[in-house]
């Protein structure tokens, strides 16, 4: 290839960027009246569903992908959770950072009535720093494309949140030797309860609550926007449910070799809402 040819390649990636550049600021002018737009509506929701009882309990037990994220010990403290709300950054250079506010019940005893706000940054990584965390040789040769190319990470800072008194084995700030193997071992059980997860900062990979940030995304991305639908769905999970119940019970159907054949469908957790 020529000298020539070289350069005009060159040029083309250059413009190339400018174009990138031009499309992602467009995206971001979309996201920012978007997110205008939708706030009032956000909040005229957030007041209704305060009427409605055990609302975000039903929608957080029975969202699968969120279950994922949970260990079962933490859904006696999810169950405590009476509101979340999402704020996303409008201003463009901001776009993509948001906060999410948890509003827990008390739980006698055990837990404090708290309310919790945890943020979250969108940055930018680059191509060199990228590669000094991947522990990349420095004398890695990148293309003119890498160079003007960057990654986009969310990370977020560690929030005060007042722990369940039965976690205090686990809890991070009370655990006196972390490199005992006993300190260790409770340490990373604490780093994975949902707790853990308002420690996460997305800075120190592997010794954080695993994937913070897709439960942040999961949260601000699914969970809230969409939450009268998953709350709706599982009512109407609830009504077939008992619907088929009371069906079977009229016409004294034996289910037990049924029950056995399903032994190993994921059981869904029951919510009752009296």
């Amino acid at each position: 290839m020529s000298d020539q040819d070289n350069k005009e390649i060159s040029e083309t990636f250059l413009e190339l960027a400018k174009n990138e550049f031009k499309i992602e600021s467009i995206d971001k002018e979309v996201e920012q009246f978007k997110i205008r737009k939708m706030e009032s509506a956000y909040n005229e929701r957030d007041t209704l569903i305060e009427k409605i009882p055990s609302f975000w309990k039903i929608v957080l037990s029975q969202h699968l992908d969120f279950a994922n994220y949970i260990r079962a010990s933490d859904f006696k403290y999810i169950d405590a959770i009476e509101k979340i709300t999402v704020k996303y950054a409008s201003d463009i250079e901001k776009i993509g950072s948001f906060s999410i506010t948890f509003h827990f019940n008390e739980i006698k005893d055990d837990l404090p009535e708290q309310i919790i706000t945890k943020k979250f940054k969108l940055v930018k990584i680059g191509p060199k720093q990228r590669s000094d965390e991947e522990g990349e040789d420095d004398n890695t040769k990148e293309t003119e494309l890498d160079d003007i190319e960057s990654d986009e990470r969310l990370i977020s800072e560690v929030c005060d949140i007042e722990w369940p008194k039965e976690y205090n084995s686990i809890n991070p700030d009370l655990i006196e030797d972390k490199k005992s193997p006993e300190g260790k071992k409770n340490y990373r059980q604490g780093m994975k309860s949902f707790f853990g997860w308002f420690r996460w900062t997305g800075l120190k990979p592997g010794k954080e609550f695993p994937h913070g940030d897709s439960l942040a995304t999961l949260l601000s991305e699914d969970l809230y926007p969409y939450c009268v639908k998953y709350y709706t769905e599982a009512q109407r999970d609830f009504a077939d449910e008992d619907s088929y119940s009371d069906d079977t019970s009229e016409e004294g159907i034996d289910l037990s070799e049924e029950e056995q054949d399903n032994d190993e469908e994921p059981a869904k957790k029951k919510i009752h809402t009296s």
